[in-house]
């Protein structure tokens, strides 16, 4: 093999080298969300595999407001979490945004996957992988990375009891 063919066969091996890293590290950043959960570690009630009917792998969990630690939903703009749970793996967030609504959001950040910590005082919902991603009481991303709002769930209230729907 003369100097020509060996320098050419070395730089394809280096680049072939170089996008299977780069591939792989890029890919470590996407969103692999999993919506098969079976667990309940989180509080609540699950109420029916299939509420609706229609054979979707629909679930309600059943949420007690009037009891702690979820008191602070009585007041708008107050906040609570879950931990995980059969709606979502990582937990869920719970923000009351009036009298008769409480929303209810996935702890699951849209950058990379990792668990999002309650909301604090500021109303901000930091993810915990410590890239700086954060979340509003509405969902929406305040601080980048992530470029997309949190997943948001249907809820409904009756009194203290509050159903969310998978």
């Amino acid at each position: 093999m003369d100097r020509r063919d060996f320098i050419k066969n070395a730089c394809t091996a280096a680049c072939a080298c170089a996008f299977v890293g780069v591939s792989t590290f890029l890919q470590s950043c996407e969103d692999n969300i999993d919506d098969d959960y079976n667990s309940n570690t989180g509080g609540g009630t699950i109420v029916d595999g299939d509420p609706d009917g229609d054979q979707d792998d629909d679930y309600q969990l059943v949420v007690d407001i009037g009891s702690a630690p979820h008191t602070a939903l009585q007041q708008i703009n107050g906040t609570s979490s879950l931990g995980s749970n059969s709606i979502d793996g990582l937990g869920l967030l719970l923000v009351r945004s009036s009298s008769s609504r409480i929303k209810a959001f996935s702890r699951r950040c849209t950058h990379a996957s990792y668990s999002v910590n309650a909301f604090n005082s500021q109303g901000r919902a930091v993810c915990g992988s410590g890239h700086g991603g954060s979340f509003n009481l509405n969902g929406g991303v305040v601080n980048g990375p992530p470029s997309s709002s949190l997943r948001s769930y249907s809820t409904s209230l009756d009194g203290n009891l509050l159903t969310i729907t998978k």
